[in-house]
């Protein structure tokens, strides 16, 4: 009888196949988030419907971890819309909105935001990235390697 483990090679999926279905829950769950139709919606559903559908869609493309939820989730995005405009008053800023679409979908996720001013077309150019330091090296030396004669 032998002791060789046998590993599960059959069942293990190779990295390939994994990017293919990632990218397959990502279409899947942007599919979900169609922007509704608007004769259904409500005015205020109206308002935010399409911003609202591009934002989810491109935090589906983020993180599949997010896109999975709403996949699996019974929910529909007209759900989302209405749960995210009940009880608005005059207005809401675009960041809370999208936070509560997102956690409509995934509660507890966090939503990080981060603006920046470009004040010409040059500042839009990513910088340049800086060519790595050389590395420093110890260098040893014995006298008795320069004695040896």
């Amino acid at each position: 009888m032998s002791n060789t483990k046998k590993s599960a090679g059959g069942t293990a999926i190779p990295s390939a196949d994994k990017e293919n279905i990632s990218s397959f829950i990502i279409r899947q769950a942007q599919e979900k988030i169609k922007t509704s139709d608007e004769k259904k919606l409500g005015r205020y559903e109206k308002a935010v419907n399409p911003a609202v559908a591009n934002a989810l869609r491109e935090f589906c493309g983020q993180s599949e971890e997010f896109a999975r939820a709403i996949v699996e989730s019974d929910k529909t995005y007209d759900d989302c819309l209405t749960a995210i405009c009940k009880g608005l008053g005059s207005s809401i800023s675009d960041f809370d909105l999208y936070t509560k679409a997102v956690q409509f979908w995934f509660p507890g996720a966090v939503v990080e935001y981060q603006m920046m001013i470009r004040m010409s077309e040059y500042e839009l150019k990513e910088p340049e990235q800086e060519s790595p330091k050389p590395v420093k090296t110890d260098i040893s030396l014995s006298l008795d390697s320069l004695l040896d004669w």
